[in-house]
């Protein structure tokens, strides 16, 4: 176990690592250090002001449907119990307004089946007919308002006036949550609880890693701590590695399990005040179209939110396979290459979308790749990397796009891991050691075709739905 008095160095200021500096706070560590290259406080994990990992962003689905995955499923409930605290907190001290960080107007999931599909079949068995709404049933409509949501919810796109068929689930306790306020929400709490106990580094040069300062021994080699950009040295008996996708670039070893890849989304500047309030997060739902049919058409949505209504794609996440590195993450803020555009199959996928459910939309604003880490089977890495002696170096990865959710409970869950205690089931689910099921590829190189080399990226002339530059 850990000692109290150890110098802790946690890498990444994202949900995972935020969590985990929490948890350490919580359990009573004493010498903990947080580092991060972007400056969070100034920059307030906005997208906007060049802030581009996963956590930074508008806003995430917080769902607790999960189908027959009840580990997740109670992870979620866990953790959406204290951020309802949270919520709480945040009114009764008027934190940036008082407005909460989670708005629970539903989340739909969307097909065009006669039959409910599989996924929706074990949610409603794992959560029950009160927590989950059927589409065909002929009371969804009365049963959302009962809960709370708007009528909307049961058919927010009309397609029953339509004639059109569609079939589905409601998780009622679903929501949106606004994941760069949520963000500044926890390193207020961190800091703000750690005291004197944390010490943040965040910034360029003071905040990025260069490299893991490695110490040969006899049998191997074991991490003392590490190097930052300003050729600063920190040595610490444990370092976590919370660096989401770019977990793979500072502890290389990491390749074998993980690989960056890349959603594809949409922003669309709402201004209209018609649309502003059909589609506003305080009545309007997340959902889904198609996401759990094993298709690469599938693709998501948000209600507006900060004027911004979120698009995403589903269907394949892109990877950018490099000499060395499985994947090497590409955004408009990296460096020395930058990308502001997506693949040209994923636009058009959420186009024809948008042309079915969203008319009014005439045109896309901006685009962008949301990077994750995805292991083989899209269950979390979150174990002692056996390369390195001495339990001196933790990694947290393979978040696949879903660790968002457990925000408020995944630091307790790394911090029992670290100390070799916890759920029995899970420290086997997200070990290094487990043989995983290959769900996903994740080191085919360029014989991906999610490869970006082998795929056509669009560019702002196909953000144009109906195909005119012109409107």
């Amino acid at each position: 176990m850990i000692k109290k008095e150890d110098k802790i160095i946690v890498v990444g200021a994202g949900i995972s690592g935020l969590s985990t500096v929490i948890a350490l706070v919580k359990k009573g560590y004493k010498d903990i250090h947080l580092f991060d290259k972007r400056n969070y406080i100034k920059q307030k994990y906005s997208y906007f002001d060049e802030c581009d990992s996963p956590s930074s962003d508008l806003n995430k689905f917080f769902r607790t449907a999960y189908g027959s995955e009840v580990y997740y499923q109670d992870m979620a409930i866990r953790s959406q119990t204290v951020v309802r605290q949270w919520n709480k907190q945040i009114k009764e001290e008027n934190w940036e307004g008082g407005d909460p960080i989670l708005i629970e107007k539903g989340n739909l999931f969307l097909t065009d089946n006669e039959e409910l599909d599989e996924f929706g079949k074990a949610t409603l068995k794992t959560r029950g007919d009160g927590k989950i709404i059927v589409l065909s049933d002929p009371r969804a409509r009365e049963k959302a308002m009962a809960h709370g949501l708007d009528p909307c919810v049961a058919d927010p796109f009309g397609l029953k006036k339509q004639g059109k068929t569609f079939q589905g689930i409601i998780d009622v306790e679903a929501g949106n949550i606004l994941a760069d306020k949520a963000c500044r929400w926890m390193l207020y709490l961190a800091k703000r609880d750690g005291g004197s106990r944390l010490t943040l580094h965040l910034g360029k040069s003071i905040g990025e890693v260069d490299h893991l300062l490695e110490k040969c021994t006899s049998t191997g080699k074991k991490n003392v701590g590490i190097c930052t950009k300003d050729g600063r040295s920190h040595y610490a008996p444990l370092t976590i590695v919370c660096a989401g996708p770019w977990l793979t670039e500072l502890v290389p070893e990491s390749q074998e399990k993980v690989k960056a890849t890349a959603g594809s989304v949409a922003l669309v500047k709402i201004t209209d005040p018609k649309l502003l309030a059909k589609y506003d997060e305080n009545k309007f739902p997340i959902w889904s179209w198609k996401t759990k049919d094993a298709g690469i058409a599938a693709v998501f949505g948000f209600p507006v939110s900060q004027g911004w209504m979120k698009i995403g794609f589903r269907g394949l996440k892109w990877t950018n396979p490099q000499p060395g590195l499985n994947s090497k993450i590409i955004t408009k803020w990296s460096s020395p290459e930058t990308e502001t555009n997506i693949p040209l199959f994923a636009l058009n996928s959420m186009k024809l979308v948008i042309k079915k459910f969203l008319p009014e939309i005439k045109k896309i604003d901006l685009t962008r790749m949301c990077w994750y880490g995805d292991t083989e089977d899209n269950n979390w890495l979150i174990d002692y990397s056996p390369y390195h002696e001495d339990n001196s170096l933790f990694v947290v990865g393979g978040d696949s796009g879903h660790l968002f959710k457990m925000l408020a409970v995944i630091g307790d869950i790394i911090v029992d891991l670290l100390n070799n205690k916890g759920d029995t089931f899970l420290a086997d689910l997200f070990s290094w050691s487990r043989k995983r099921e290959k769900k996903n590829i994740i080191n085919k190189g360029l014989d991906d075709p999610r490869a970006l080399q082998n795929v056509k990226m669009a560019s702002p002339k196909d953000w144009y739905i109906f195909g005119d530059s012109k409107l």
